[in-house]
Formats: structure tokens, C-alpha cells, sequence
């Protein structure tokens, strides 16, 4: 690609945005494309054809404890039969004349202006990130620590970091799974990565492009079925999404005008056609493809090719879905304008809609979850989705490629206008307007032009508390939990809740215990289920609640307040946590299960429903310092009309 698409050509691609799952594909891949793909299936060569995704190859790979991966020649040779595809012409052809192209053509002009010279907000957020350790480099550490615990040489200590990266992924938002199969799926993942990560602006530092295919080998060819095979086709479409991004936002001449090109090209996008993009650019069709066509999660399979069309019908599952990559998007924030990243639903909605279309964005992602729990709508998937949504910022929050942490922690320390307005303060403030978001009716988070969909009603303080406790208990139970559990849980929250919003920011740490015993008091039914002498349940629901402390002690809590921690203590953290969670999978499901969602409940809700948390923290400090110089002009949370 050596220059923007055509304008008027982009206006005449963005549209129609697909309105189901099945069809979202539609606008990517033309005929030719699509035989190109067929050749790729997955599984040994002359397996029989399956429905859905099932292992069919058992794996000797244990993560954290093996000391290399497997080879697999046939996986070698089917890696690089994908590779041969994602730069293939019928490929590349296709998806330089796709909607989501155009989508992300206009979207790149959207982010040109904003990064542009005299932007006032785009040069205020470049301050910001300029005070933020830069994105990248993680693997470093990872491996080191790889290697002093089990890893045989460096290069294995790669390999199985990056196939644990995507495995540790699986583990939190699919907690429904199997072990097996959570590793395998992510080694075939890590394809996604060889394209993303290796050799970019925030490249992670475990290797090149080779390493990581090679990281994916066993799990493309231990992997089968018909979701399988789509899976895999539909990685190749999203790796070519993610190639032709890049090669937008890396030509040498940039738009001489691109607010008359963005005008030409049918202006700005909106939030559906940006989530069609979106979805295409975080893998989350192939993703999710795979996860819910393996047998565990195969109710919400709707036609044995992992297709959870229920994400398209009910509004609710499908804002929770897409709060997998919107707490990346909050997260990524200064990071993603640092390097000039064109897709951050954050920064599109502040280019376009203006501060105040981020001002609470945070507080509505944790209105998501909650909606999406109290959904009586009578389709599948309620539960499993906001699961996934609630794994997904748990997993954000400890993996060193996010820093979220140490974010916080620069920026709340860093002098000034900035250290004002990212410095921990009480909770209570936070707590009365998490309790008091509501949702508009939508699929997205804002309206065509950018507006937000969310609003404060006029809850009473006196009930702030109560019925973020209520919420509380019902993220960290599954449905059909018993009311005397329930009750417990809520009494629990309720108690780490009242404590949060009394407490001054520099003691919030100490209320780790709270939560714990929250984590306790979700998990008593598993543990009083009949116990399996060879895995016993008790070890790990107590590792998992000493980390329930830890994190929120170091990650929730601690940024900004606790002092600055050894070098090691992120990395060493995340791998404690993932190991953990990781174990939990030899429990039976009936335990590991409800030991899971326990977990991910309990800290979501500390670090979404505390006051205090870091997604919070960091929306609530950047729109402060964006308004800083007007401070009479900060933008207050939208009230119903």
C-alpha cells in the first residue's frame, strides 16, 4: 500500500455494517479469498471432520512447569501454509477492498488529526503519555524468571512465554474451559501475535516472527473441528487487517488535509462501523470462534462452526463482549497515542465527541457487566459473557505488557497539574457515581455522533453501598447460587465496600484482608463440595486468596499509595497469578469452576465497584488534566434528560 484509499471510495465500502455473526465476515473476504482459505484446516493431516473445536492430539506441554515445548513437524508445515496465505494475493487483494479497511482508512485520518500540530487535546494527551513508562519489552523479565524456575535454555524460556501469554489468556475469559484445550487454543493464537507484537513500536521483546510460529506449531495440528478450520481462516483475515493497518499508518506522505479527506471519505465512523473494525483488528471473531465452539461452551454454538450469533441479538451480551477490548482500549489510552496506534475506541470517541465523551466511560464498562448479569432477555450466553468480560480486566490488570500499575503510579507521582489529577483521593466521590450510572438501550457505549449512553440517576447516598454490594455478589456467585450464599457474599461486600469509602487513600491497602474474605465466602461451595484426595481444592483456593490481597494491595490499591516495588514484582506477580489460575483446571469442574468466577468476581469488583480502581483512576485523570486549563468547563457526568 503506497497511499490512502480513494476518499470517496472509503464512502462507499464503510457500509452496510453486518447485523449478525454470521455475516460479519461478509464485507472482508470476496470469493477469492475465501478459496484461498479453504485449503487451511487444522488437526493431523486425514483427520475426520468434527463439529465445533475439540483436541485431538493430547499435549506433554505443562505450562509453568515444563521445561520447553513440543515439536510438531506438521504444525511447522501447516504454520507456514498460513503464512503463505496471509500474503497471499487473493488475501491481501481482498482485504485492501474491504469495509473494514475503509473503516479503519478514516478512522487513521481521525487519528491524524488528533495527533496533529495545535490539537489542544492531542498535545495534552502526548504530555500524559510522554509521563508513562513506555509500552513494550515485557518478555525480558518473563523469560529471566522462565529460566530460573523450569525453563531448559532461553530459547524454550521464549517460546513457552509467548504460548503462555495466550494460554494465561484463555484460562481467565474462558473459565468454563478445559485446561488442555485453553493451552492448545492459545498456542494457535500466538500466529495473531507473530504479526502484532514482533517487530513493532511496543514489540514485547520475546523474539521475531519466527520464534513465535514456532511457539504455535502443536496447537494448530492438536486442534480440530469445524470451528477449528474457521478459526484459523479467520486469524489469517485478522492478521491481514492488522498488516494493512499498519501499513496505513506508516506511509511516508502523510494526508496533506486530512479533515477535507475525512469529509470526502463520509466523515468520522461511527461506533457500530469502528466495532465492526474493531473486531476484525483484536481477533475477536476467530477468538471467540474457538472458545465457544470447544465443548464446554457448545450451548451457545450455533451451528457447530463456533457461531454465538446471541452476541448480535442481545444488546446486553454484546456490549459485555465488546468490554474485552474496551478495557484494553482504557488501559492503552496514553500508550496507543504514544505510538501512533489507530484503533483506541478511547480516543476516537474523545476526537470526535470531545471530552465529555469520556468522562465516565469507565464507570459504564462496569455498568456492562452488571447489566449483562441482570438480563432476563432468555438467551444463552449471559453468564459465560460477562465472565469473559470480568476474566478479561482481571487479566489486563496483571499482565506486565499493560503496566497498569506502574502507570498509575508515574503519573500520580509525577508533580504538577498531572500528580493532581491522578493521585489517589477517597473513594466516595467515585462510589456515588458508579452507583448511580445507568445505560441507555444500545449495543455500544455511544450514540452515532459520539455521545454517551450512560447518565446518573438520582440514587440516594444512603443506598450507594447496598446495591453496589448487590452487585458485587452477583459477580462473584454464578446463577442458581443459593440465597444463603448470596446473602453471605453480600454481607461480605458490603462490609470491604463501607471500608473503601471511609478509609483515606493511603490506607487502602490494608483492607486486603476484606476482599479475601470476600474470595472465602464465594468459594465455601466449592470447597465444601465432596473433595478429590488427588486434587485438593482447599491449596488452591488458598493461593488464590492470598493473591486476591496481593493484587489488591500492589495493583488496585497500591499505585500511587504503596511505595515504589522491586523491579521484579509485576512480573513476578502476573506469573504467581496465571500459574494459579492455571492449577485451578486440575480440579473437577463442579470446584474449579466456581473457584474461578470467585476469583475474576471478587476482583472486578474491587477494582470496578471500590471507588478506588485503576481503569477509574485513569479515564477520571486524564479528562481532569485534558480540562485542566478551563477547569469551569470540566465535563460532569451526563443526568437523565
Amino acid at each position: 500500500m503506497d497511499r490512502f484509499p480513494d476518499p470517496l471510495v472509503v464512502r462507499r465500502r464503510r457500509g452496510p455494517v453486518p447485523d449478525g455473526l454470521a455475516r460479519l465476515a461478509d464485507g472482508l473476504a470476496d470469493p477469492a479469498c475465501r478459496q484461498r482459505l479453504a485449503r487451511l484446516t487444522m488437526g493431523p493431516p486425514g483427520h475426520p471432520a468434527l463439529d465445533g473445536a475439540q483436541v485431538v492430539a493430547a499435549t506433554d506441554y505443562r505450562p509453568y512447569a515444563s521445561t520447553g515445548i513440543p515439536d510438531a513437524p506438521d504444525g511447522d508445515r501447516l504454520c507456514a501454509e498460513f503464512m503463505a496465505a496471509l500474503f497471499s494475493d487473493e488475501v491481501t487483494h481482498s482485504i485492501q477492498e474491504s469495509g473494514p479497511l475503509a473503516i479503519l482508512a478514516a478512522t487513521d485520518a481521525v487519528r491524524r488529526i488528533l495527533a496533529g500540530p495545535g490539537h489542544p487535546v492531542g498535545e495534552r494527551l502526548a504530555q500524559l503519555a510522554a509521563a508513562v513508562p513506555a509500552k513494550g519489552g515485557e518478555a525480558g523479565p518473563i523469560i529471566a524468571a522462565y529460566l530460573q524456575r523450569h525453563a531448559s535454555d532461553a530459547t524454550q524460556a521464549a517460546l513457552m512465554a509467548v504460548r503462555d501469554y495466550w494460554g494465561s489468556i484463555n484460562t481467565f475469559w474462558l473459565p468454563r474451559g478445559t485446561g488442555e484445550f485453553l493451552d492448545l487454543f492459545g498456542a494457535v493464537f500466538v500466529l495473531a501475535s507473530a504479526i502484532d507484537y514482533a517487530g513493532a513500536c511496543d514489540d514485547s521483546g520475546a523474539g521475531g516472527r519466527d520464534l513465535h510460529v514456532k511457539a504455535a506449531t502443536e496447537g494448530t495440528v492438536a486442534v480440530a473441528g469445524r470451528a477449528a478450520d474457521r478459526a484459523l481462516q479467520e486469524t489469517v483475515l485478522t492478521c491481514g487487517v492488522m498488516l494493512a493497518k499498519d501499513a496505513l499508518r506508516a506511509l511516508p506522505d502523510p494526508l496533506p488535509d486530512p479533515h477535507r479527506y475525512l469529509a470526502d471519505a463520509g466523515g468520522p465512523p461511527t461506533p457500530h462501523e469502528y466495532a465492526w473494525a474493531r473486531w476484525w483488528d483484536a481477533a475477536m471473531l476467530p477468538y471467540f470462534r474457538l472458545g465457544f465452539g470447544s465443548r464446554p461452551y457448545r450451548m451457545l454454538d450455533d451451528d457447530g462452526a463456533g457461531t454465538f450469533d446471541a452476541a448480535f441479538r442481545c444488546r446486553r451480551i454484546r456490549r459485555a463482549i465488546d468490554n474485552s477490548y474496551r478495557y484494553n482500549e482504557i488501559i492503552g489510552i496514553l500508550t496507543d497515542h504514544a505510538h501512533g496506534e489507530t484503533c483506541n475506541e478511547g480516543l476516537l470517541a474523545v476526537a470526535v465527541g470531545g471530552v465529555r465523551a469520556l468522562a465516565g466511560y469507565a464507570t459504564a464498562c462496569a455498568r456492562v457487566v452488571d447489566d449483562v448479569l441482570a438480563c432476563d432477555c432468555g438467551a444463552a450466553g449471559h453468564e459465560e459473557v460477562a465472565e469473559t468480560a470480568m476474566g478479561g480486566l482481571v487479566w489486563y490488570l496483571v499482565t506486565p505488557r499493560y503496566e497498569v500499575r506502574a502507570q498509575l503510579h508515574a503519573l500520580s507521582t509525577s508533580g504538577g497539574d498531572f500528580q493532581q489529577a491522578f493521585a489517589p483521593s477517597t473513594a466516595k466521590p467515585r462510589i456515588g457515581s458508579l452507583a448511580r450510572t445507568r445505560l441507555t438501550d444500545g449495543a455500544a457505549l455511544h450514540g452515532p455522533g459520539w455521545e454517551p449512553l450512560w447518565y446518573e440517576d438520582d440514587t440516594p447516598e444512603t443506598h450507594w453501598v447496598d446495591q453496589l454490594a448487590e452487585r458485587a455478589a452477583r459477580r462473584v456467585v454464578a446463577a442458581g447460587t443459593s440465597t444463603a450464599t448470596a446473602r453471605a457474599c453480600a454481607t461480605a461486600a458490603h462490609e470491604a465496600l463501607s471500608a473503601c469509602a471511609t478509609t483515606a487513600p493511603e490506607e487502602l491497602p490494608q483492607l486486603a484482608p476484606l476482599w479475601r474474605e470476600l474470595f472465602l465466602t464465594a468459594a465455601a461451595p466449592a470447597l465444601d463440595a465432596e473433595a478429590v484426595d488427588t486434587h485438593p481444592p482447599h491449596a488452591v483456593a488458598t493461593r488464590l486468596a492470598d493473591l486476591t490481597a496481593r493484587i489488591w494491595a500492589h495493583v488496585i490499591a497500591g499505585a500511587g499509595t504503596a511505595p515504589h516495588p522491586p523491579a521484579d514484582a509485576d512480573t513476578e506477580l502476573s506469573i504467581d497469578t496465571c500459574h494459579a489460575v492455571w492449577d485451578s483446571y486440575a480440579l473437577p469442574p463442579r470446584q474449579g469452576i466456581p473457584l474461578r468466577r470467585a476469583f475474576i468476581g471478587t476482583l472486578t469488583s474491587s477494582a470496578e465497584l471500590s471507588g478506588t480502581g485503576p481503569c477509574g483512576r485513569l479515564v477520571d485523570g486524564i479528562v481532569t488534566a485534558l480540562t485542566a486549563p478551563a477547569r469551569d468547563d470540566t465535563p460532569s457526568r451526563p443526568r437523565r434528560p
